[in-house]
């Protein structure tokens, strides 16, 4: 997604610089104007984007490990600006994005969500896959949306796996991909009916600020929910990102899979 990002934004006439942290250091960004930062020198990124001329940010990416910052040494802006990561880790993913967000408006840069700059990602409503599908297996969506709607007011995790009679699982810290990982385990071990149709639902968070980490899927996503027995998914519409759409609709096509945007109460009174 970052590289889409970068790519849609020169095509719109701006002049993108990429920050990599985390996980994205491993990404090849030799095409762009670009400085990595470890996480012990991340209190430099005000200075360095001021010092490019930057003006606008995009978060976008994974962060699959959270730092440590006990455990490092420090730059000195980063060593300055100790006391108020402190503060910033505690609690969950949506809290912590907010207090970075508030940081960099602080500081006078505008922070903006993935979607002002590429909005063909946003998922739209409706049935998008080839197959429709049937009344339990919509019925297990709306008993998934319902429970990530309560798991989201918590700020615990987006995603959930349910079938039409039961919730089966529940995203925490560990990620979708490490829950449908568990769901897979689940089934060979028969804890899940070979004839019990399951979904996975990935929802925007009541409380949730758009511009940030919207529930994403893509080519990848496919692939673990075939792993995981899955019959569809799931995500809410105009709140979720769909990520290279095409490829991922071709991907459900030869795999059978359906894919439905939902529109929640909250969307439809916005």
């Amino acid at each position: 997604m970052p590289r889409i990002v970068a790519d849609e934004a020169a095509r719109a006439g701006r002049n993108p610089f990429i920050v990599p942290i985390a996980d994205g250091r491993a990404g090849d960004w030799s095409a762009w104007d670009h400085k990595p930062l470890s996480w012990a020198r991340t209190g430099d990124v005000f200075a360095l984007l001021r010092s490019r001329g930057v003006g606008t940010v995009v978060f976008c990416g994974t962060i699959s490990v959270r730092p440590d910052y006990r455990s490092m040494i420090p730059s000195l802006r980063t060593l300055a600006f100790m006391p108020e990561l402190f503060r910033m880790v505690r609690g969950g993913d949506d809290s912590l994005i907010r207090a970075v967000s508030r940081a960099f408006e602080a500081r006078g840069f505008e922070v903006v969500g993935v979607q002002s700059i590429v909005p063909t990602l946003l998922m739209p409503a409706g049935v998008l896959s080839a197959r429709t599908p049937d009344l339990r297996e919509m019925d297990a969506v709306r008993r998934a949306a319902e429970a990530a709607d309560l798991i989201g007011r918590l700020d615990v995790g987006q995603a959930v796996v349910a079938s039409c009679d039961r919730v089966i699982a529940l995203e925490g810290i560990e990620g979708t991909q490490e829950m449908l990982r568990r769901v897979a385990d689940l089934r060979a071990r028969g804890r899940i009916g070979r004839r019990e149709p399951t979904v996975l639902f990935k929802a925007f968070k009541p409380q949730q600020d758009a511009r940030f980490d919207l529930p994403s899927m893509g080519r990848d996503t496919v692939d673990q929910a075939v792993a995981a027995g899955l019959s569809g998914i799931a995500l809410t519409a105009g709140r979720s990102l769909l990520i290279e759409s095409e490829r991922v609709l071709e991907a459900m096509s030869a795999t059978d899979l359906f894919l439905v945007g939902m529109e929640t109460h909250s969307e439809s009174a916005a």
